[in-house]
């Protein structure tokens, strides 16, 4: 697949998430599309030696982050769960028994 059809198909999916939305069929990304693109120009930006660059990805990342700080406490919860499991199942070192 070359360069030209991978950014045809993004360019597909991204209307058809756009044109969903105005539908009425949240999927729960449009919220995601703009602050993506700004960090991404935001690296273009960098990467061409503007210092216009780091504001735009500054912001962008921000609201990146605040859209998915929902989904980091929940990977933080699954986390301690894992992390508590493991913890009872390594073996005690003090409740040894020797006959």
């Amino acid at each position: 697949m070359n360069r030209s059809k991978s950014w045809a198909l993004i360019l597909i999916a991204v209307g058809f998430l756009i044109c969903m939305h105005q539908v009425g069929m949240h999927f729960h990304v449009m919220g995601l599309l703009v602050p993506v693109a700004m960090v991404g120009l935001g690296y273009v930006g960098i990467t061409h030696g503007k210092k216009m660059g780091w504001l735009i990805f500054g912001i962008g990342a921000l609201i990146l982050i605040t859209k998915l700080s929902g989904f980091l406490a929940i990977v933080f919860a699954v986390w301690l769960m894992y992390y508590g499991y493991r913890m009872l199942k390594k073996p005690n070192d003090s409740a040894e028994f020797r006959l």
